[in-house]
């Protein structure tokens, strides 16, 4: 049989990877099912969920101006990846019930351990949750007003006057809507087909974390 015309060539392979979208490219759905497949009896498999984080934290690759909160919230995603390294097999709960079991709480929060990595890594989830959700079910909201609800939702009430306002003009360089849209993925109907799939799965898992973190008096917010 005669060759097709390069014109009616199907795309390659990467082509078709790279058009998908961030939705599709970052593996992130994935990620966060293997994180749910992983989890028995209120145990979270640590260095899954390290990984569905950091997936999930690239969104802000896409959102001008979030550069500084993806770096924060990414450090802590390494720090609970580093813990999982050291600690082969075990849960974020295992992780933390080791170091509570010959710390103090209070002090154990405020920074080198794996409860505070946790903690802080909740309240970043817990923003970049609100924002898909609200761009999903808020079909007119621009995505300036989808960050600062996850913003409101998450982070806010723990940042000064100068960390709010440094936010607040981060978030004015946010892009249009459409545009963000179009790198989620290629439609907007897969858009939100897929953060409607997703979403689910990640907040049964942040349910899950919080539960915890609260009763061992970790989040007191």
């Amino acid at each position: 049989a005669a060759a097709l015309p390069p014109t009616f060539l199907p795309p390659a392979p990467e082509q078709h990877h790279k058009m998908s979208g961030w939705l599709v490219q970052s593996g992130v759905a994935e990620k966060w099912e293997k994180v749910q497949t992983g989890t028995a009896n209120g145990n979270v498999p640590a260095a899954e969920y390290a990984d569905a984080a950091m997936a999930i934290i690239s969104v802000f690759d896409l959102i001008s101006g979030m550069g500084i909160a993806k770096s924060d919230m990414n450090g802590n995603a390494k720090a609970i990846a580093k813990f999982a390294e050291l600690n082969p097999g075990k849960s974020l709960q295992a992780l933390c019930d080791a170091e509570l079991a010959t710390g103090d709480v209070k002090k154990l929060i405020k920074g080198g351990t794996a409860c505070c990595a946790l903690l802080w890594l909740q309240r970043a989830l817990i923003f970049i949750k609100v924002l898909l959700e609200t761009l999903e079910q808020e079909r007119a909201a621009k995505l300036s007003e989808c960050v600062n609800k996850g913003y409101e939702a998450s982070l806010k009430k723990f940042h000064g006057f100068a960390v709010r306002t440094t936010f607040s003009v981060a978030v004015k360089a946010a892009p249009a809507r459409d545009g963000f849209m179009m790198k989620l993925a290629s439609t907007e109907e897969e858009v939100f087909t897929r953060i409607g799939a997703m979403m689910p799965v990640v907040n049964e898992i942040l349910s899950i974390n919080d539960g915890y973190l609260r009763a061992k008096g970790i989040e007191t917010a």
